[in-house]
């Protein structure tokens, strides 16, 4: 039986704390912006703080703001890059915000004002190198209430058997790098909680945001994502993913995997034995992980023979 354990870091968080900068030159200069200081403030009150940003400096392209590896584009048509892993995460800003260039606030968050007619505001905020957080400031219920983020670098989202949301790759020495997405938040400008989810679609994860009709507005959304450093599992050839596949019953399928995975299994056997089914079935192969969350992907590797 083939074993794999990995290692993996990295964090993305979507939110932001903001007052406007420009960028001009290696670091954000301070501008004023009435508005975008209006918006920082709200975020400031009813935002979960994640730890204090750090300043991002003007990488040597031009093109990104960056806090040691992981970065932020000025341009709002490119890219976020979250340092984690073998390969960093890409992620897209939301395509339902129309964003104007990247502002950096006085205390390091990066702002992307809302324009040409659009009334949604986004943020993004580094904290400790590896940690980003991406924020949606909507402005009335006319706005868009979803957001889509879609994912680069061969990442793909998934929900693993006790509700958490994680996105994941096989690197090519067939570990996996893994990053943890938050549970998903949104307050109105009182601070009240609103109802708020993740759904996926493919490469995209998708935060759907359902306000009730006296919510207080603007609405302030976040997703987080964080990379962990010791995720543990065990990938299966497709031989032994046939073997756990015809196991016939949800205690023999368990029977079959490494004592790790006893317990786990125990409770989210059924679920682990579906997408172990699914797999054997397109002669494939699957990866169990129980560290840090309960996960079964389809495995993509070199080591899938």
């Amino acid at each position: 039986m083939k074993r794999t354990l990995s290692y993996v870091g990295a964090t993305i968080a979507i939110g932001a704390m903001l007052t406007q900068t420009t960028v001009t030159g290696a670091i954000a200069q301070e501008s004023t912006d009435e508005a975008v200081g209006v918006t920082a403030q709200l975020i400031e009150e009813v935002a979960p703080s994640i730890g204090s940003p750090s300043l991002p400096i003007l990488d040597q392209t031009g093109d990104s703001l960056a806090v040691g590896a992981t970065t932020a584009p000025v341009n709002s048509a490119g890219e976020i890059s979250i340092a984690g892993g073998t390969d960093p995460l890409i992620v897209q800003l939301p395509n339902e915000a129309n964003v104007g260039a990247a502002q950096v606030a006085e205390d390091g968050t990066i702002v992307y004002p809302a324009e040409d007619g659009s009334a949604v505001d986004v943020a993004a905020q580094i904290v400790d190198e590896d940690k980003l957080r991406l924020q949606t400031v909507i402005s009335s219920p006319a706005d868009p209430h979803e957001f889509t983020y879609e994912l680069g670098g061969g990442y793909l989202p998934i929900e693993a058997g006790d509700g958490t949301f994680w996105v994941y790759r096989f690197n090519d020495a067939g570990s996996v790098d893994l990053f943890r997405i938050h549970d998903a938040w949104a307050r109105d400008a009182r601070g009240a909680e609103v109802d708020t989810h993740f759904e996926i679609d493919g490469n995209k994860l998708i935060q759907v945001v359902d306000a009730p009709s006296d919510a207080a507005y603007p609405l302030v959304a976040d997703p987080t994502w964080e990379w962990y450093s010791a995720a543990y599992g065990a990938g299966f050839n497709k031989a032994e993913t046939r073997n756990l596949a015809n196991a016939g019953a949800v205690t023999g399928f368990c029977a079959l995997l490494p004592g790790p995975f006893g317990a786990a299994c125990g409770v989210l056997g059924a679920q682990w034995f579906l997408q172990a089914s699914l797999a054997a079935q397109a002669n494939g192969c699957i990866f169990i992980a129980v560290v840090p969350a309960p996960l079964a992907i389809r495995y993509e590797s070199a080591n899938c023979y």
